[in-house]
């Protein structure tokens, strides 16, 4: 029971280190990007490092939207989903530590980006773009970056799952 309960209290030692850096990574941003930005890569792939302040959620989905609707779904739910994913992935640390761990990441990246829009007016700190070509992402972060690494993992253990062929009647 307590190596169950160090590792919990592991995970959230590393959840709480993870949300404190994605959120000195947006202060390093916040200081050094309101004046110029930064390219890293070749003429073909590149990584471009430039502010960004993102009222919406992915890709600006729902900026548009009043205020208080924006406030009830991206603050208030995603609150409840933070919270509730945090809870189900810590109860089946040990037991589905492949799962637990990936819904942790999507739940840590939520929280850091809840936090930026609890401190920034409703909106949520971007700094990076990937470029391949004429081909782009938006605008993303590093708590982006766990909740689809997270995403990517859930989906990848779902499609190598065995599957079972049901009975034909």
């Amino acid at each position: 029971m307590l190596q169950i309960r160090k590792n919990r209290i592991f995970a959230i030692f590393i959840g709480v280190m993870f949300v404190a850096l994605d959120q000195w990574v947006k202060l390093l941003a916040l200081e050094t990007l309101q004046s110029q930005s930064f390219r890293f890569g070749g003429s073909f792939a590149w990584l471009d490092i430039v502010l960004s302040f993102n009222p919406g959620a992915f890709l600006s989905l729902g900026a548009g939207f009043n205020q208080d609707i924006k406030q009830l779904i991206f603050i208030f739910g995603v609150a409840v989903g933070v919270i509730f994913a945090i809870s189900w992935a810590l109860l089946r640390w040990t037991a589905n530590p492949v799962k637990a761990i990936a819904v942790y990441f999507i739940a840590l990246g939520g929280a850091s980006n809840l936090l930026d829009r609890l401190l920034r007016n409703g909106h949520v700190v971007d700094y990076l773009v990937l470029n391949l070509s004429s081909l782009h992402t938006g605008v993303f972060n590093i708590a982006d970056i766990a909740i689809m690494a997270g995403a990517g993992f859930l989906l990848f253990e779902e499609l190598l799952k065995p599957r079972t062929q049901s009975s034909k009647v």
